[in-house]
C-alpha cells in the first residue's frame, strides 16, 4: 500500500513538472508575439510620423516651385528640388524628388498653373528588421497652384486714350496726389478719406504709403506705393515704353488733358514711372532689378481756354498755330510731342512690372495719362491686381464698354470677384453691367450677387446695377461695390486674343460723365495654395 501511494505521488510530481515546463514554453511564445506586435506598432508609428514629415516636404517643394509656372519650367523644377533638399530630401538621404507640370505630363495636373511634386523616401525600420524589412519606401505627393494676377483694363499695347491716333477706349490711367481724398475715386493712392487735403486729414486706412527715392539702374529698389501695371512681352524684341501727358497739367480738367487743379497753391504732383525686370511674382517688386525710370514734373495748361468742350482737334490746332511751347520734357508743337519715352530695352518674353507713383508726400492734384509699348516686340500693357482709371465721356452714350479683366478658362467653376470703388458717376441716370466674353452667354450679363458698403445689394439676377439716379446723384460715391459671379463650368474662350477671354464693364450714360474709379478683379482663393 505504501508502495502504491509512493508511485502515485511520484507520477503526480512528474505531471506537475511537465505542466510547468509547458507553461514556460507557452509564456515565452506569447511574450515573443507581444513583443513583435509592440515592435510592429512602434515601426508603424515611426513610418506614420515620417509620412507626415515627407508630406510637409512635398508641400513646401510644390509651393516653392509653382510660382514659376506656367512660363519658367526650369526654375519651377529647380526650386522645387532645392526646397526638398533643404528639408533633407535629397540624394544623400536616398530620396527621389519628381516634379511634374502641364508641359512634362498633362495628366499630372489640372491646369498649367499647377505643379505636382512627388517625394519617395526610404525610411529605416526597427523591429521589422526581424522579418527582413530594413527600410520601407514612403511616397507622398503635393499639388500646388499659383493663381497669377488677372490682366486688367487692356488687351492691347496701349493703356488708355491716344488722341494722336484716335485709339479711344474712353479712359485714362489715373493717380491722385498724396494728400487727396479717397472720396474722389482713387482708393489706394489718396492718403485722406474726405475731399479735403493736407497732412491733418483723416487718414485713409486703405492707402498705400509711397516710398520713393531715385533708384539705381541695374539694382533692386525699395520703392513702393501707387499702382502696378504689367508690360507683357509675348514675342521678344525691342520695346519702347512711352507715356502720354505724364506731366500733371495744371488747369486741365477738360476732355483732353485732364489733370485737375491742385489745392493749397501746389504746382501739382511729380509722377514717376519705374520699369522693372520680369520675374514670376510681378506684384512683389522688391527683388526685381530696375531697368529704367522717368520723373514727370508738373506744368501749366498748354491751352489757356481749355474747358469741358475742348476737343483733341482744338488742342492740336492751338499747338500748331502758337509755335513750340516749352515743357520739362521738351518743346511741344503738337499732340504727338506729348508722348514721352521712359526707355527703350531689348526684352525677352515675360511680364515686366511698371510702377506708377507720386514722388513726394506733400504733392496734391489728380494726374491722368496713357502709356503704350512700341517696337519690334509683341507686347501688351494692363493693370496688375487693381487699377485707378478716369473716364470722361461727352454726351449720352448708351453703350460705353471698358475692358475689365482677362479670365483664363482654367478658372471655370470658380468665383470671379470684382471690386468697384466709387463707380459709375454721371450728370444724369447711369447703369453698369458686367459682361462676359462673347463666347459666354452671347456676351450678356450672367447671374451675380452684389453688395455695396452703403447697404444696397442684389441677388440673384443678371449683373446690371444702377449707379446714378435720374437727378444726377451718384449712388456709390465714396462706396465700394463688390460683385461675385460664378464662372460657368462650360466656360470656354481663347486667352491672348481679342475679345478672347476679356470681361467688360458696360456703362449706359444718359449725360456727360467725368468719373474716377478704382477697379480690381480676382479669382477667389489664395494666390499660392496647395490644392491636392
Amino acid at each position: 500500500m505504501r508502495r502504491l501511494l509512493t508511485s502515485v505521488r511520484d507520477n503526480w510530481e512528474s505531471m506537475r513538472s511537465k505542466e510547468r515546463g509547458a507553461v514556460l514554453v507557452l509564456a515565452a511564445g506569447m511574450l515573443t508575439v507581444f513583443m513583435g506586435m509592440a515592435g510592429f506598432a512602434i515601426d508603424l508609428g515611426w513610418l506614420f510620423w515620417n509620412g507626415i514629415r515627407i508630406q510637409h516636404g512635398a508641400d513646401a517643394a510644390a509651393l516653392s516651385g509653382v510660382i514659376y509656372e506656367p512660363d519658367d519650367q526650369a526654375n519651377a523644377f529647380f526650386n522645387a528640388i532645392q526646397s526638398a533638399s533643404e528639408n533633407g530630401f535629397n540624394l544623400a538621404s536616398g530620396a527621389t524628388v519628381t516634379p511634374a507640370d502641364a508641359v512634362s505630363d498633362s495628366t499630372a495636373v489640372a491646369n498649367n498653373q499647377q505643379l505636382r511634386v512627388t517625394i519617395t523616401q526610404p525610411v529605416d525600420t526597427f523591429f521589422m528588421r526581424i522579418f527582413g524589412l530594413n527600410t520601407v519606401d514612403v511616397t507622398k505627393t503635393a499639388v500646388a497652384e499659383y493663381v497669377t494676377p488677372l490682366p486688367l483694363g487692356s488687351p492691347e499695347p496701349e493703356f488708355g486714350n491716344d488722341p494722336t491716333t484716335g485709339h479711344l477706349p474712353n479712359f485714362w490711367g489715373n493717380i491722385h496726389g498724396y494728400y487727396t481724398g479717397r472720396s474722389m475715386g482713387d482708393r489706394y493712392a489718396s492718403q485722406c478719406l474726405g475731399s479735403g487735403s493736407g497732412s491733418g486729414c483723416t487718414a485713409n486706412h486703405e492707402a498705400r504709403p509711397t516710398v520713393y527715392s531715385p533708384p539705381t539702374i541695374g539694382s533692386t529698389s525699395s520703392n513702393s506705393g501707387g499702382y502696378l501695371y504689367g508690360l507683357e512681352v509675348t514675342s521678344a524684341g525691342s520695346v519702347t515704353l512711352q507715356v502720354f501727358d505724364g506731366q500733371f497739367t495744371r488747369g486741365g480738367g477738360d476732355f483732353v488733358l485732364v489733370g485737375d487743379n491742385p489745392r493749397g497753391g501746389s504746382p501739382g504732383p511729380t509722377t514717376v514711372w519705374i520699369l522693372y525686370d520680369s520675374d514670376p511674382t510681378p506684384l512683389d517688386t522688391s527683388d526685381n532689378t530696375v531697368l529704367c525710370y522717368s520723373e514727370f514734373e508738373p506744368r501749366d495748361a498748354l491751352m489757356p481756354t481749355a474747358n469741358n468742350n475742348t476737343t483733341f482737334a482744338d488742342y492740336d490746332a492751338y499747338l500748331n498755330t502758337n509755335g513750340p511751347i516749352a515743357d520739362p520734357k521738351g518743346a511741344i508743337s503738337d499732340l504727338d510731342d506729348l508722348w514721352d519715352p521712359v526707355c527703350t530695352r531689348n526684352l525677352a518674353e515675360g511680364t515686366y512690372p511698371i510702377r506708377v507713383l507720386i514722388k513726394n508726400d506733400g504733392e496734391q492734384g489728380l494726374n491722368r495719362w496713357s502709356m503704350k509699348a512700341t517696337g519690334g516686340a509683341t507686347a501688351r500693357i494692363y493693370g496688375l491686381g487693381d487699377m485707378a482709371i478716369y473716364s470722361n465721356v461727352q454726351g449720352a452714350v448708351a453703350d460705353t464698354s471698358f475692358y475689365l479683366a482677362e479670365v483664363d478658362p482654367i478658372h471655370k467653376g470658380k468665383d470671379l470677384v470684382i471690386e468697384l470703388w466709387d463707380p459709375g458717376e454721371s450728370n444724369a441716370a447711369a447703369w453698369m453691367s458686367v459682361d462676359p466674353p462673347p463666347s459666354v452667354n452671347g456676351g450678356n450679363p450672367l447671374p451675380c450677387e452684389w453688395s455695396a458698403t452703403n447697404g444696397n445689394s442684389g441677388s440673384p439676377g443678371a449683373c446690371t446695377i444702377q449707379t446714378t439716379t435720374g437727378g444726377g446723384s451718384a449712388i456709390y460715391n465714396n462706396h465700394l461695390v463688390t460683385v461675385r459671379i460664378r464662372i460657368p463650368d462650360t466656360y470656354t474662350c481663347t486667352v491672348g486674343t481679342v475679345p478672347g477671354c476679356w470681361w467688360k464693364i458696360d456703362y449706359n450714360y444718359t449725360a456727360n460723365s467725368n468719373d474716377t474709379t478704382t477697379w480690381s478683379a480676382r479669382v477667389e482663393g489664395n494666390p499660392v495654395k496647395i490644392v491636392e
